[in-house]
């Protein structure tokens, strides 16, 4: 593929309106030798003669040099409309925005932010991805993602974090639970009961790390990657299991069999967060998902999904 430059065509059209080397120099606001090196070089990457120069230090284009005329403005004209065409991209609340968003976390948020964005701007289509926190964030740096959801204690290098929502770690019991309605349990508490924890690394492994904190080892009846798995064995009354649950809507896990309790122990913040990549402007699209998440933080869940 031939190699030349935009600037190379530039000044090839500088001289072909100009008629003449030294006026197109002049008219671009460089040395005549630049000009004339610019053309040469186009000429040496096409492999054809552009123009003919006649001894009153004119030049008329060859029939190449007409045909490459027509195409040079065709292509500097488009060129020169990329830069505002981005800008408007970057600030219109429209296009595609593509986030990645933790498998614990998905069920409780992206439906509604779905909802939401198809609410208040159906011009930005919402793709997701679910995974592990940090194949999602690797994403995330690598380009591939705009932005993704995971938990706080889960986060890697190379991302910037944005505060979704604060969660701490809740006991999941069936209502009919005998200690469904204590205000706070500790993990001895329930250390002789069979558990089913969510098996998506890193979550199982940071849960037990909570029991072993607190001196207890878990009888680890089953395990699920499926958060309503997860949820039917807790309404059967068959075990508990342990989630990290946004404040102050605990109340509504109720609904559908299940009792959040929030746990005594002392254990970490873990929030909710959206990595992004570091330092980067953002479109504003993608700053308008983040801020309609941390809008329905609260909300999510209302679903009562582990």
């Amino acid at each position: 593929m031939p190699e030349f430059t935009l600037r190379q065509l530039e000044y090839f059209v500088a001289v072909l309106d100009a008629g003449s080397v030294t006026e197109a120099a002049k008219r671009s606001s460089i040395s005549q030798a630049a000009a004339s090196m610019a053309v040469g070089q186009l000429e040496r990457a096409l492999g054809v003669d552009l123009f003919l120069r006649t001894r009153s230090k004119r030049v008329v284009p060859t029939v190449a040099g007409h045909a490459l005329g027509v195409r040079a403005r065709r292509v500097l004209a488009e060129t020169s409309e990329i830069p505002g065409a981005v800008r408007r991209g970057f600030e219109e609340l429209a296009g595609r925005v593509t986030v990645g968003c933790m498998i614990a976390i998905s069920p409780r948020l992206m439906p509604r932010l779905i909802a939401e964005l198809g609410r208040r701007w159906p011009d930005i289509e919402l793709e997701f991805v679910e995974g592990a926190a940090e194949e999602l964030q690797v994403a995330v740096a690598g380009g591939e993602l705009d932005a993704a959801f995971v938990y706080s204690l889960q986060s890697v290098p190379g991302v910037d974090l944005l505060p979704i929502a604060e969660s701490r770690p809740h006991f999941l019991l069936s209502v009919d639970h005998p200690l469904a309605g204590a205000g706070s349990l500790r993990f001895a508490d329930l250390a002789d009961q069979d558990a089913v924890l969510f098996d998506v690394p890193p979550s199982a492994e940071r849960v037990l790390a909570m029991f072993q904190s607190a001196g207890v080892e878990p009888r680890v009846r089953w395990r699920s990657v499926v958060a309503e798995t997860i949820r039917g064995l807790v309404a059967s009354g068959r075990a508990y299991s342990v989630t990290n649950v946004w404040r102050g809507v605990e109340h509504l896990f109720a609904a559908s069999g299940v009792a959040l309790v929030p746990v005594a122990d002392d254990v970490p913040a873990n929030g909710v967060v959206a990595a992004v990549a570091p330092g980067a402007r953002r479109p504003r699209r993608v700053d308008a998902v983040i801020d309609a998440a941390r809008g329905l933080a609260t909300a999510t869940t209302a679903e009562g999904r582990p």
